[in-house]
This record gives C-alpha cells, structure tokens and sequence, in this order.
C-alpha cells in the first residue's frame, strides 16, 4: 500500500459525507445503475488501490469510485427476511405502498433474506463484513438509498472502524446502513420461513440463491 494512507486516516476523497460503506447488493453495478437513473452518463470505476481510489474521485466527480476489499469491523449481524423488515418498517410508521410506487420492492413479497448489521456494543463479541467503499454520491441520491434500505429499520450511521489491507482506520465520515431493530425476538412464522429461504435450492457449501450479499461477506 502506498504512503498516500495513513494509519489512522484515510484521503479525505474517501472519507466524507458522499461515501458509504456497502457489504450488500449497492456493491453491484446493475443495482447501483437501477437506482441512480437520474443521473446522465456515468462510470463506475473499481480498484481495490485507496491511493487509486482518492485520484479516481478527484479525477471524476460526476463517477462513481468503489473501493474493494474493505472490512468493516466491530458489528454484530443477523438474517433477516423482507417480511421482517416490513414488519419493523410499519411498526416505525412506514408505508409498503410508498416503497413499492417508488419501485423499492414489489406488491408481492420477495422471497430474499439480507444480512443486518450493527456497531457491537461494549459487552458483545464484534463481527467483520467484507465489501467496499462507494464514493461520490449527491445528498439526492442518498435519500434515495435510505428508501431503498427501509429507512429508519436501517439508518445510515458512521462506520466504527475499517481495515484495508493490513492498516486499521477509525473515519470520520463514512457511513454504513445498520440496522435499528434487534431480532432475538422473532415470531415462530417469521423463523420457520428464514430457515426455509436460507435452505431453499442450496446446494452444499453455497450460498442460498435468496441471499442479498456476495459469497464470503460474513466472517
């Protein structure tokens, strides 16, 4: 790694309010397109180089930069399913039907299950999530996001710690979508159905094909 990154800090191109940290489907470039089609003629450029990454947003502010292979550390993870997040979403106040005009998701339930996570508590053994840093979105097309996350069930929140490479940092800025809701308390419906799209035409040592996230994510 060059000397552009600094124990603790990271170039401010990749530290500030226009990034977050995704460990999901954002990390996919047809998604990502999906839900920035208000923006004209876009690139999406990826590295795994933060040196890299800092000039290619410098260099291209009306792009989107992703920066691969980044941990986020300390965090505590569940599987939830879609009807989970509905159910938190309406209790929080939302409208389905608000989400499903805006395109977020369908009148029909998807059969999909997402990884939640959450900065870990002083008392709790933290997890990590592999994923990346996307940079370069407008205040617009991150209200947009929040819809799609099922904002407040997922609420954008500053990330504890990150490690690349072999550095650990401590941003400033970057946020990650984490879950609001605890889901020790789930309905015996709610639980049968999880254990039912987890396991549903999956092959052995493979992903479930209702998983949101990319294989080895969680560790």
């Amino acid at each position: 790694m060059t000397e552009t990154v600094g124990l603790h800090q990271l170039p401010v191109e990749l530290d500030n309010e226009s990034v977050i940290f995704s460990y999901g489907s954002l990390l996919e470039h047809d998604q990502l397109r999906e839900l920035l089609k208000n923006r004209v003629d876009f690139k999406i450029f990826e590295t795994s180089d933060p040196a890299a990454a800092a000039s290619l947003v410098k260099n291209n502010p009306k792009d989107i930069v992703i920066l691969r292979n980044v941990r986020l550390e300390n965090v505590r993870v569940a599987i939830v399913t879609e009807r989970m997040l509905r159910r938190c979403y309406k209790n929080r106040g939302g409208e389905i039907e608000e989400l499903i005009s805006l395109g977020v998701t369908t009148t029909e339930i998807p059969q999909a299950l997402f990884l939640l996570a959450r900065p870990a508590e002083l008392f709790e053994k933290g997890r990590h999530l592999n994923g990346g840093l996307i940079c370069n979105f407008t205040k617009d097309e991150l209200a947009i996001l929040d819809k799609y996350e099922f904002e407040p069930v997922l609420k954008r929140t500053r990330t504890p710690e990150l490690k690349i490479g072999s550095r650990t940092f401590f941003p400033k800025a970057i946020t990650f979508y984490a879950g609001n809701e605890v889901f020790d308390s789930i309905t015996t419906e709610e639980r049968a159905e999880r254990a039912r799209l987890f396991n549903l035409n999956r092959k052995a040592g493979q992903l479930s094909p209702q998983a949101r996230w990319q294989k080895n994510v969680r560790r």
